[in-house]
């Protein structure tokens, strides 16, 4: 798992004001000073018109250019780790051997732009414009392309190990030469598999890392027990029962809510708790800031809440209610959700790959277009129709009947 901390930012102010004194300004600067480094690191550049500016080999790692408008920019070798650019426009752009490893560009207008050799490692690029962008020998491992326009994009030589395509747009999209690993899920949601990667052109490899493995047993459309391993961190994974807090150091302790059910205590982090129920918006945005944020929501209320688009990957919700409540497009890959009432819940357009549905209830549930593929259920999991999951329901939806 990558860092969600951006680097130390200690950009140069004299360097900040020049730049926002006009282009024409700063690009004269640049030509005549092209062995001055450029540090704009942490900068705040929101909103800004930066068409066509000279910002080849200059560092940006972790500057906010949200919103801000770089068509024709020379970016070139420059370093956008961790950097803000959700919604911004980078059409044409010059983005060659530039470094955005987990940068969040959500939503960002990147039409035409070359990005050869260019390293996007853990990157959000979810419902971004990425059409006719060169991407070739592209380092794209881990890469959030979900809902994002790939048509006519060059991807060859690119590496896609666990990049995530669902529902992206490959139209004319050139993939021969890609590199793709079981962990990549492709625009039709399945994960790559070595016979699709020799139908396409395409080579199939070992995942970004090999995690420890344990065994789990599950049943075919025959009722046949197949032993098969799972990366440990899915359903298996133990969160902490009281996340850190990304507003304040008393978050470890003062900020839990404590329940009772049974004979044990259940406790969640309050501040969480609240952001989440507060809406996706701001909470999606803490989530793509501290990637490594532990989320444990065991036993927790979130019955009618609008939970849409929300990012709850890998996720304790065990025992967790979200019955009615607004789940569509949310992303839940991975994540506990065991003995979860998800009654009348939207999931339509959910992902729910490798999810943990065991126990689950979900009777009455839209289920339109979600993902289940290598979904666990079990003969305790209830279904939208009110049976209980089988083998044979497993099968149809690519899912795993589990022990």
């Amino acid at each position: 798992m990558h860092s969600s901390f951006a680097p130390a930012c200690a950009f140069d102010a004299e360097q900040l004001m020049l730049l926002k004194s006009g282009i024409k300004t700063w690009n004269v600067f640049r030509t005549e000073k092209r062995d001055v480094p450029v540090d704009l690191s942490g900068a705040a550049l929101k909103g800004m018109k930066l068409r066509g500016a000279d910002l080849g080999n200059a560092n940006l790692s972790g500057a906010d250019i949200t919103n801000a408008d770089l068509t024709g920019a020379v970016l070139s070798g420059a370093n956008l780790n961790d950097a803000i650019a959700s919604g911004s426009v980078l059409v044409r752009a010059s983005l060659e051997s530039a470094s955005f490893d987990r940068a969040d560009m959500e939503g960002a207008v990147l039409e035409g732009a070359s990005m050869k050799g260019a390293s996007l490692h853990g990157t959000i690029l979810k419902k971004a414009d990425c059409a006719d962008v060169d991407f070739t020998g592209a380092d794209l491992r881990e890469t959030n392309f979900r809902e994002a326009s790939l048509v006519g994009a060059a991807l060859t030589g690119a590496d896609l190990r666990a990049a995530y395509l669902w529902r992206a747009d490959l139209s004319r999209a050139v993939i021969n030469g890609i590199r793709v690993s079981a962990a990549t899920v492709l625009d039709t949601g399945k994960y790559a598999t070595l016979a699709w990667a020799s139908a396409h052109g395409a080579l199939f490899v070992e995942d970004v890392q090999k995690p420890a493995r344990v065994a789990v047993k599950a049943r075919d459309v025959s009722g046949a027990i197949l032993n098969f391993e799972e990366p440990v961190g899915s359903s298996q994974q133990e969160t902490s029962a009281a996340a850190e807090n990304p507003h304040s150091a008393k978050g470890r302790t003062a900020g839990n809510i404590w329940r009772k059910s049974g004979s044990e205590n259940i406790a969640y982090d309050q501040i969480l708790f609240k952001k989440l129920k507060s809406g996706s918006s701001g909470w999606n945005d803490l989530r793509k800031r501290r990637r490594d944020i532990s989320i444990d929501f065991q036993h927790a209320r979130f019955d009618g809440k609008n939970l849409s688009e929300a990012d709850l990957t890998r996720a304790n919700l065990r025992s967790a209610s979200f019955r009615r409540a607004d789940l569509s497009g949310a992303d839940l890959r991975h994540a506990d959700l065991s003995g979860c009432d998800l009654r009348e819940a939207v999931l339509e357009r959910a992902d729910l790959g490798g999810a943990e549905l065991s126990g689950a209830n979900l009777w009455r549930a839209n289920l339109s277009f979600a993902r289940l593929n290598g979904a666990k259920v079990s003969s305790a999991t209830v279904l939208d129709s009110g049976k209980k999951a089988s083998p044979e329901w497993a099968a149809r939806h690519d899912a795993l009947f589990v022990q």
